[in-house]
């Protein structure tokens, strides 16, 4: 399944068995910044040529960061459906920066965010170029020897005539080349006539390059060689819509990842299927001139494979980005049927509990991503716009929801709407645990206790949390007596010590068939 990043696998920090400089003392009362800054340590850097395992703790933002945050009491507007907590409005719409550009008043910034420290950039950064990329593109391969005579008359069994004098030449010239080529046709006797003349076209458009690596190391692979006539067709035609950022991604995910391909989506079509079908189908019109097949592509297959990346950017989408990150890490095939009907001709694709997600105008305008790539901007403007309802348009370049009927604007999603939605996209009923104070956030702390995501698939725990004007959703990691982690839709795996869920947490989204401690 996909490399999803949890106190091992869904989050980076500090190396094992390394020593990390404490966090400093934060301010009585520091200033608010413009951006949510990030806790102050010195991760060591990762020796060259040593591996990164990607398999790294949580990142943990100090108790001393989130002190003397105490809301005050809370009272409930049932007819406006929004949880206050002296005087905070529930719209869960994200984190501090967003909206301190807009004049909202920001508390608890620091206990959310996106990472700012440049060396655990870094750091985040390698370790997800590691996780997508295949070993055989970061290895210097070691050169090999080809005939070159008896490589040109095998390709002329696959190409035509001109096509394999032209990859023979290239063969002569680079060591590459001809490696690549020589293990394409050993790797693919046997294979349909059709999909090895597909899989060389593809590998022939850099030879010596990626293409020519990615397909030559796919075609080699144990899952290759255990995959159907049919399967390895649409691999094909996935490798055939794919730039060299997504053939790397692909491989990766062939090299570490195999099973995940033969998940199955609510319809019982394959993750591989779910991808051929978004690579060969025609895009709905309104994609024209916003995005193309090759993008959407390489992005769901970035999602799938690494959904750490998954975020809401600058967008007021923490909601649905939090929502798309655990649909990703637990049903990957049933996320990319979903993307590929939004992106096919429909534009509509109904979700595994019933209701239609629909591409809407501009939804993937490129200045409506706010940081996000094409197929994360695509979903969250859909899942937005569903979630709304039905009197209600989500304008994904302003960012806002639109009330048709009231001629009014608004931001976020209150607690019903998210409702709406989690039970529509996982297919599963859920409750709202509104909490009106810290003794009731305590007692929902208390229900939580052992809450652990690995061993819950598609049943995420959606948690708003109190930013003052406004509220930010994340979903809950673990759960235990000292530390409560969780997932920030800005990308990071981050902690907050126990004693502090009860003061900022406002509400708590339960699938009702889950049962841990009381939860559910």
């Amino acid at each position: 399944m996909p490399v999803r990043l949890t106190g091992g696998p869904r989050g980076f920090g500090p190396l094992p068995n390394q020593p990390v400089t404490p966090n400093q003392p934060a301010p009585t009362n520091p200033p608010a910044p413009t951006n949510p800054p990030a806790p102050t340590s010195t991760t060591p850097a990762v020796p060259p040529n040593v591996p990164v395992d990607p398999r790294l703790n949580g990142v943990i933002l100090d108790s001393r960061l989130v002190r003397g945050t105490t809301p005050n009491a809370s009272t409930f507007d049932a007819a406006r459906n929004r949880i206050r907590r002296g005087g905070t409005d529930d719209d869960s719409l994200g984190g501090g920066v967003a909206f301190k550009g807009k004049g909202y008043d920001v508390v608890n910034e620091r206990l959310v965010g996106p990472e700012t420290s440049p060396a655990r950039v870094a750091l985040r950064d390698a370790i997800w170029q590691r996780l997508e990329t295949p070993s055989y593109l970061l290895e210097s391969r070691p050169a090999k020897a080809v005939d070159v005579k008896r490589l040109g008359q095998a390709l002329s069994e696959v190409a035509s005539a001109r096509q394999a004098a032209s990859l023979a030449k290239q063969a002569q010239t680079s060591g590459a080349a001809a490696a690549n080529l020589a293990d394409f046709v050993a790797n693919t006797r046997g294979v349909s006539k059709d999909t090895r003349a597909s899989l060389l076209q593809t590998l022939s458009a850099q030879a010596s390059g990626v293409s020519g690596a990615v397909v030559a190391g796919i075609t080699g692979s144990e899952a290759f060689a255990a995959m159907s006539h049919a399967e390895r067709a649409q691999l094909a035609t996935v490798l055939s819509r794919l730039d060299d950022p997504g053939l790397a991604v692909l491989g990766s995910m062939v090299e570490r990842t195999p099973e995940a391909l033969k998940s199955t989506d609510s319809a019982g079509h394959t993750l591989l299927s779910n991808l051929a079908a978004l690579a060969s189908q025609p895009l709905h019109a309104s994609l024209a001139g916003h995005t193309s097949t090759e993008e959407l592509l390489e992005g769901v297959l970035t999602d799938v494979m690494n959904p750490n990346r998954i975020e809401q950017g600058t967008a007021a989408t923490c909601t649905v980005a939090s929502m798309q990150f655990e649909l990703v890490a637990d049903e990957p095939a049933e996320y990319a049927r979903l993307m590929a009907g939004l992106a096919g001709a429909s534009g509509v694709v109904k979700m595994r509990g019933g209701g239609d997600l629909r591409l809407g105008p501009g939804d993937a305008d490129p200045r409506g991503r706010s940081g996000r790539s094409a197929s994360q901007a695509l979903f969250q403007s859909a899942a937005m716009e569903y979630a709304n309802g039905r009197f209600a348009n989500y304008d994904p370049v302003l960012g806002v929801t639109v009330d048709a009927r009231r001629g009014q604007e608004r931001l976020g999603l209150k607690p019903a709407d998210q409702q709406a939605l989690l039970e529509k996209l996982f297919g599963v009923k859920y409750s709202i645990d509104r909490l009106f104070s810290e003794a009731e956030g305590a007692k929902a702390l208390e229900r939580l206790q052992g809450w652990d995501a690995t061993g819950a698939r598609n049943r995420p725990i959606v948690v708003d949390l109190d930013q003052g004007k406004f509220n930010h959703a994340v979903t809950l990691e673990s759960v235990t007596r000292e530390r409560v982690t969780f997932r920030d839709p800005y990308g990071v795996l981050r902690s907050m010590p126990a004693s502090t869920f009860p003061k900022v947490a406002v509400a708590v989204h339960l699938p009702t068939d889950v049962k841990r401690n009381g939860v559910g």
